[in-house]
């Protein structure tokens, strides 16, 4: 077996002539990889040095990889550890996800094709790659120890223990920035990310100041709890009840984060489910696939100019990352 066929990247970068009301309108699909979500990229980075230990004939040490996750992440987590797994012909790495327990209640979606999934289904499937474990979110903020304190309890470490939630110690979604200004040929004026935990705007945000580039970086997300968008909600990375209630609230990450960068908090703003609803219609007209969570960032599009007063939709161009379809693809994989 080759992991060549599983690596994510390369996604198609499609250009949405007049879509939203704006002419240079842009959208990197990453529905396009191998689990039909960007969370692809990060879980193939977190086992990229074993893949390449294997490669080199070396014995990679056994990891348990971790994510407070009931959704892209753990499926996408567990994907890639069981084919490692099955790459290495050995137990080296399992993925255990943390979930709260009221998620059950919740059905996921709809998606752009209107399909929707009841979350007992969703957490099946993460369940077939993924020990789960329960987690109260409301009782804390979660870091890796612990995490890993809560896993030691219930004896569900193999080795050495990796909690992915806020990203790896090494860029994992930087190539999405990257490959678009390649496609694009030049940078865009601004890239609207959706923001969960914020790892992908996080990383965007960097590779544009380490480079001099003036994209604006648009963040949207929700704040309400029972959001159709059920991935973007993270009281441990934002502000939701700013988010909520002004519109826009601060992120809240650590201000020194694993890859060592100085994270000062910025804007993320809110869209409601209605705007997210619109979006997905407009969407499904033009044969686009994406989940609530992949489809927020074109539900801000029409307040571009409310955001940024210089915005001009006939001038400036505009990238949305569709961070992807996966959970209403499950049952494909």
């Amino acid at each position: 077996m080759s992991f060549d066929i599983l690596k994510p990247g390369n996604t198609p970068l499609v250009k949405l002539n007049g879509l939203f009301g704006i002419d240079n309108l842009f959208m990197k699909d990453e529905t396009k990889n191998p689990t039909h979500t960007f969370k692809d990229r990060l879980a193939y980075e977190m086992i990229r040095p074993l893949i390449e230990k294997i490669n080199i004939g070396s014995q990679p040490e056994r990891i348990t990889f971790s994510s407070i996750s009931y959704g892209n992440t753990a499926f996408s987590m567990g994907y890639y550890c069981g084919k490692f797994n099955e790459f290495a012909r050995a137990n080296i790495v399992k993925a255990l996800a943390f979930v709260p327990p009221e998620i059950i209640s919740k059905p996921f979606g709809p998606n752009t094709e209107g399909k929707i999934i009841e979350s007992n289904l969703v957490l099946s499937k993460i369940k077939e790659s993924c020990d789960v474990l329960n987690i109260d979110l409301n009782a804390q903020i979660y870091r890796e120890k612990d995490l890993e304190k809560i896993a030691l309890i219930e004896d569900r470490i193999l080795g050495k223990f990796v909690d992915i939630t806020e990203g790896l110690d090494r860029p994992a979604y930087v190539q999405i920035i990257i490959e678009s200004i390649a496609q694009l040929k030049k940078a865009p004026d601004y890239v609207v990310v959706p923001f969960g935990a914020g790892i992908l705007c996080n990383e965007i945000i960097d590779y544009l100041d380490d480079n001099k580039i003036k994209t604006k970086v648009i963040p949207v997300s929700s704040g309400n709890p029972e959001t159709i968008a059920i991935m973007l909600y993270g009281p441990i990375w934002v502000d939701v009840k700013s988010l909520l209630n002004n519109g826009e609230g601060l992120t809240r990450h650590d201000k020194i984060d694993r890859k060592g960068r100085v994270r000062d908090p910025y804007l993320v703003y809110h869209v409601e489910d209605e705007e997210i609803r619109n979006a997905m219609k407009v969407l499904k007209e033009n044969n686009i696939s994406a989940e609530a969570s992949g489809s927020s960032g074109f539900s801000i599009l029409s307040r571009l100019n409310i955001i940024d007063s210089k915005f001009d939709p006939r001038k400036h161009s505009v990238l949305v990352i569709n961070t992807g379809n996966g959970l209403l693809n499950f049952r494909r994989l």
